[in-house]
């Protein structure tokens, strides 16, 4: 092991975040020393993922990642909301048996989270396979008071928590019947919400000790964070929409039924937005994973995401993506001249600009998980590699690569699926991808990575009869040392001896 990667090997390191719950940003404690708890909200699988589940699984995958290099042990919970109206809604239309229905987009998201390179959980619980830690909760509200019982379902009742309202800052007597609350005359009041639904003749529903039925949707976290994670969670997560009413009710019915506090440190990403508008099935505005992953490869994807700090809001933009290709394909072409020359060379070289680099992306990530400047710190280490690759000075690029390649792994981005790279993907180029290969390749040797890239762009100019484009492409490969040979199957290439 290089001396320059010992830098990760703490216990564990000290990382600050933002918690929504007080609005500032404290030291993250586990509660049992170096083993942390982590709570994300799933999906509710009643059709496919879309780009806004990804801005905030990545995320969240970021900071698993980052949290286990920082020395602490991670147990991951994501849970399945596989009964739901919407699924109900869904269901019907297809004439489908719900379960059957969200068990199918659940495998599809899964394989979406994984084409993404997410890590998956340690357990994903499903709502349907929960019924029991469900009932037993409710049970438990009844007994301490907190819920009643009405035609309709069993209700908690809000007015008896006197916390209410502390993550978000509603406040009871301000809230109102509509979009977010639940209008039912059965209700003592409006803004009490439905821990078990009871189903009508005909209706779908569960068989229970509550009775036929269904759970509501935030006792369905609150059970399956305790069976899983025990009372009180380390961290839980999920995107800034689930603040209220979502995450405000499992508050309410976890501390009511626990008698503890139920999350030390509530983190929640920013939405990912379209034209400024929230990306949403809802809004009819969303883009699928499998769409984007059609057009973009998982790598700079990830680096997309990783631009912008998990709390903030991201336009999504297919020219914001093409950036962050552009930028991570700079940083592989570095990276593989570097192993191209071997990557020592006598002397120390710029091996402290490793460490020092380390050093400023841990502090940046330790920081509420700065990712835009450990993104920064990253890029202007590969920065300092080509230029000391370009004077001829390889001393110390192998605690650089080292170093670079911890870096992504950070950020969860496959190196070994870089453009070029042995076993991996080709992406489509654009001039301006020949123009900026063109203008660094002068002086030096070129890499495979930025070989297999040109090429890419040339077959693109020669299918849509840009020969001059064609010719140029073919012309700078020569001026480099590659001799091209165009056949059937495609171009070969080699270089001139």
């Amino acid at each position: 092991m290089c001396n320059v990667l010992m830098l990760w090997l703490r216990n564990p390191a000290m990382v600050k975040v933002y918690n929504t719950m007080g609005r500032e940003v404290g030291e993250l404690k586990a509660a049992k020393g170096k083993i942390l708890n982590m709570y994300v909200c799933g999906l509710t699988t009643y059709d496919y993922s879309h780009m806004g589940h990804a801005r905030t699984y990545v995320a969240f995958d970021i900071v698993r990642r980052y949290l286990k290099r920082a020395g602490f042990e991670v147990k991951f919970v994501q849970n399945v909301t596989d009964i739901d109206d919407e699924i109900l809604k869904r269901a019907m239309e297809r004439k489908e048996e719900p379960l059957s229905l969200s068990a199918r987009f659940d495998r599809l998201a899964r394989e979406d989270m994984k084409a993404l390179n997410i890590m998956p959980a340690d357990v994903y619980p499903k709502a349907s396979e929960s019924l029991a830690q469900i009932a037993k909760m409710v049970r438990e509200l009844q007994e301490k008071g907190f819920a009643y019982q009405t035609k309709s379902g069993i209700y908690f009742e809000v007015g008896k928590f006197g916390g209410y309202g502390k993550l978000s800052g509603q406040k009871v007597g301000e809230l109102s019947a509509g979009a977010r609350v639940v209008v039912d005359e059965s209700k003592k009041a409006p803004e009490d919400f439905a821990l078990w639904k009871f189903t009508k003749e005909g209706e779908w529903g569960f068989e229970s000790e509550l009775g036929k039925g269904r759970p509501g949707w935030h006792i369905e976290c609150s059970a399956m964070a305790r069976e899983h994670l025990g009372e009180t969670i380390d961290i839980h997560g999920g995107a800034r929409d689930l603040v209220f009413p979502h995450h405000e009710n499992e508050i309410a019915q976890s501390e009511a039924a626990n008698g503890k506090k139920f999350v030390k440190h509530w983190m929640h990403t920013g939405f990912l937005t379209v034209n400024g508008e929230k990306m949403a099935k809802s809004l009819g505005n969303f883009v699928t994973i499998r769409d984007a992953l059609a057009k973009f490869d998982a790598n700079s994807i990830r680096m997309f995401f990783a631009m912008a700090h998990y709390r903030s809001p991201i336009d999504y933009s297919e020219k914001s993506i093409e950036t962050a290709r552009n930028t991570l394909g700079k940083i592989f072409a570095v990276m593989e001249n570097a192993k191209i020359s071997g990557g020592n060379g006598k002397g120390d070289g710029i091996a402290a600009s490793a460490k020092n680099a380390l050093e400023k992306f841990n502090a940046a990530m330790e920081n509420d998980f700065d990712t835009p400047n450990a993104a920064a710190v990253m890029v202007g280490l590969s920065k300092e590699l080509g230029e000391s690759l370009a004077e001829g000075n390889a001393g110390g690029a192998a605690d650089v690569l080292a170093a670079l390649e911890e870096m992504l792994d950070v950020f969860g981005i496959d190196y070994s699926k870089a453009a070029g790279a042995e076993g991996g993907e080709v992406q489509e180029a654009k001039e301006a991808d020949v123009d900026e290969i063109v203008a660094g390749m002068k002086g030096r040797r070129i890499c495979t990575g930025e070989i297999e890239i040109l090429l890419a762009a040339r077959n693109l100019a020669r299918a849509k009869k840009d020969y001059a484009l064609s010719d140029r492409i073919r012309r700078e490969l020569a001026a480099a040392g590659i001799e091209t040979q165009d056949a059937q199957k495609g171009t070969s290439w080699k270089r001139k001896a």
